[in-house]
């Protein structure tokens, strides 16, 4: 039988090794552990001081990650009557579709590309120009692509 301490060193494992790999993604030590934590916490939902002293991070750390996370529309919270606080949790919904606004904004990313090309027209520097058009015509394959993948999805 797995004890508490044991199950609680697991967990702590567990998010550490979660949150490094976050942190690939392009996320702070503290918004890997935040996020790691609410997705492997039991119950899946947390309040902020579970959070922190989870995590032992400040608050103010803990509160910028969730405000973060909030705002991208990965992270919601929740209350529960009689009880004042925030219960946080992960937002799967809110997740894919921040996933989705990152395809558009490839799609409007590949707009100014081809703005900065057209722009470029006659440029001495034909090197530079033909990677900043190899760059484009990989990141609109990419769209396209992934544009494609949702739209099977979303009407599977």
């Amino acid at each position: 039988m797995i004890t508490e301490i044991e199950n609680t060193k697991a967990l702590k494992e567990k998010v550490e090794g979660l949150g490094v790999l976050m942190e690939k993604f392009g996320r702070t030590p503290i918004e890997g552990r935040v996020i790691s934590y609410l997705l492997l916490a039991e119950p899946s939902y947390r309040s902020f001081d579970d959070i922190v002293e989870f995590i032992q991070a400040g608050k103010s750390s803990v509160s910028n990650a969730l405000t973060m996370f909030q705002k991208e529309g990965t992270v919601s919270y929740r209350t529960f009557s009689g009880d004042r606080k925030r219960y946080f949790m992960i937002n799967a919904e809110g997740w894919k579709k921040s996933f989705e606004d990152s395809v558009t904004n490839l799609t409007a990313l590949n707009v100014m590309l081809e703005d900065v090309l057209k722009f470029r027209t006659g440029s001495e520097d034909s090197d530079f120009n033909a990677n900043l058009r190899e760059l484009l015509d990989f990141q609109s394959h990419v769209t396209n692509e992934l544009t494609k993948t949702i739209h099977k999805w979303n009407n599977r």
